[in-house]
């Protein structure tokens, strides 16, 4: 297989994308809405990282829904939202009402996880990743409270971006019956054409980390940055900030591609 494909972009510590705006607006009133939706019983981190990063980042406004079982364990402010739990504190399904509410309020939703393994839950996402009518975004676990459902919410009309690791890539499009396997240990260069194929069939962006190379793929267009040229490492990656900040980067850049918003936040 040659190396030089035309779909696969190398950035380095230089940008490749020079158009791409990562500074707010001056008047916050543009600079976006986020709803940032996670957590569980006793687990609320990821949600509380995620608001600390849009607003640190420059977001006009942010939102977090979570669960009412953690509504004696967090501080009450305005940003903060609930919704019904089932019995073990997840997400039930009477909280879809909610999340589709909220979301009629934001520009952009983040599954930002922590969400836990229940059957409950996981049907609640897959039925707000069909009926939410704006942009979605997931990473972390709720990656696999979605992954059931993906092969119908992989073709859904609104922007669909999931940041995830391999292992959840590999059980996402082996549930979507994917033609061709990903593996761990798999050459890059095979990964990037799997992924350069993929997005030309599925209308998502795709962001995961292999071989020490963060990987984006998007239209079948691929770009890669070596992990090592950013300010991440393999576990702050994860943390949930560059979800966020590429996102709310995604509102002020609403003409752009979003994989290049995203390899421009690195």
């Amino acid at each position: 297989m040659s190396e030089n494909l035309d779909y696969w972009h190398r950035q380095s510590t230089k940008k490749l994308y020079s158009d791409i705006d990562l500074l707010p607006p001056e008047q916050k009133r543009f600079a976006g809405k986020v709803l940032v939706i996670g957590g569980n019983k006793g687990m609320f981190f990821a949600v509380a990282s995620a608001l600390e990063a849009a607003k640190r980042f420059g977001v006009g406004e942010v939102r977090a829904l979570m669960p009412d079982s953690l509504k004696n364990q967090v501080p009450s402010t305005p940003e903060l939202y609930f919704a019904e739990a089932e019995a073990s504190g997840a997400f039930g399904r009477m909280a879809l009402t909610e999340m589709l509410r909220q979301s009629e309020w934001a520009d952009a939703v983040i599954l930002i996880g922590d969400s836990g393994k229940n059957a409950e839950t996981t049907l609640v996402f897959a039925e707000f990743m069909d009926k939410c009518q704006k942009p979605v975004f997931v990473t972390r676990d709720a990656v696999e409270a979605v992954t059931p459902s993906a092969t119908d919410w992989g073709m859904r009309e609104y922007e669909t971006g999931v940041f995830l690791t391999m292992p959840q890539l590999q059980k996402m499009l082996r549930t979507m019956y994917y033609p061709k396997v990903v593996t761990l240990t798999m050459p890059t260069n095979q990964l990037v054409e799997t992924l350069h194929k993929f997005t030309l069939s599925y209308p998502m962006t795709v962001a995961t980390y292999h071989n020490d190379l963060v990987i984006i793929a998007q239209n079948g267009e691929v770009v890669t940055q070596a992990l090592g040229e950013t300010a991440y490492t393999p576990i702050s990656l994860w943390g949930g900030s560059l979800l966020v900040q590429s996102v709310v980067a995604r509102l002020w850049n609403a003409e752009k591609d979003y994989s290049k918003v995203f390899a421009s936040v690195l």
